[in-house]
């Protein structure tokens, strides 16, 4: 029988067990401080694994990362080299993020943040109705979670393009591509929706000098990682009237500390990097079939490329 050793950071392992339990009974996956002989675990299923966890199981060849992330995973030394990363490319997520952007699109677009202006000033007026397809829609990011989010907000009518390392094809979707498009893409980009992968490259891309491209009046809705967003060079931004407002939901530090200034500020929602959760089944049915294919000796999807970040 196959032994995977089970490690999370932030909650308890229980619900996970039961589910592989219930979905993959022979994978038997157990509580990492449990397992009687950790030599012969080759299979860990992990979110934010310590040094501690890999110090007692050394002969580990493959990792399933708990999310879509892997950034935590590639930037923590004890990870072996050798050792292969899987990370979950759904999971339940991507529903969940169609959700919360549309929210905040929906928010910016209908004029809700002006409304809400006006009811604190006393003020009635009907703002002008503009039709959705002139609020166009750009998504930094075009993986699993980003694709499925440019086609879902078509059904709104907004104009939706993409930017991504490699040119994509969706349908309906403009699709930009590399160092050289990125300020056509930020130009034409009335709300910017992030949901890069963290690598040496997209750090700190959400900068000044970037979202200064954006049409004036814009708004940027960072749901990747905190590392993507340079927040003094937002608040500039915010402040000088060049951008509209700003949804956070992720964050260099987390919790965000009491004394950040974000939390003050009248043009920035937040959210505690809720965007999007994994959840238990699909999440499970993907690491268990993944595992399968391994032990088969095909060749799942999934494979992290340590070199590109993701």
């Amino acid at each position: 029988m196959t032994t995977c050793a089970l490690y999370t950071s932030y909650e308890s392992t229980e619900p996970w067990l039961l589910e592989f339990s219930r979905q993959f009974p022979h994978l038997n996956v157990q509580d990492w401080q449990h397992i009687a002989n950790p030599e012969h675990v080759k299979y860990g299923i992990v979110w934010k694994p310590t040094q501690a966890f890999f110090e007692r199981f050394p002969n580990l060849t493959t990792l399933f990362n708990l999310g879509a992330g892997v950034d935590a995973l590639l930037s923590n030394p004890a990870v072996p080299k050798h050792v292969e990363i899987y990370r979950i490319e759904d999971g339940g997520m991507a529903a969940q993020m169609n959700q919360y952007f549309s929210y905040f699109l929906l928010h910016y677009y209908r004029d809700m943040d002006r409304y809400q202006q006006q009811k604190q000033q006393k003020q009635w007026q009907v703002l002008p109705f503009k039709p959705a397809s002139t609020f166009s829609v750009g998504i930094l990011g075009l993986g699993q979670l980003g694709a499925q989010l440019a086609q879902h907000l078509q059904s709104y009518g907004f104009d939706v393009a993409g930017w991504s390392r490699n040119k994509k094809q969706l349908q309906g979707v403009s699709s930009y591509a590399g160092a050289e498009e990125l300020e056509g893409f930020l130009k034409r980009t009335d709300a910017l929706c992030c949901l890069l992968p963290l690598t040496p490259d997209t750090q700190g891309i959400l900068n000044r000098h970037n979202m200064s491209q954006l049409p004036r009046g814009s708004v940027v809705i960072n749901a990747g990682r905190g590392q993507h967003l340079v927040v003094e060079d937002l608040l500039e931004l915010l402040d000088e009237n060049h951008l509209r407002g700003a949804v956070i939901d992720v964050f260099e530090q987390e919790p965000l500390p009491k004394e950040h200034q974000l939390w003050q500020h009248p043009k920035v929602m937040m959210t505690p990097h809720s965007s999007a959760q994994s959840e238990y089944p699909p999440c499970v049915k993907k690491i268990g079939n993944t595992l399968q294919a391994i032990i088969d000796n095909k060749n799942p999807s999934g494979l992290v490329d340590r070199c590109r970040g993701y």
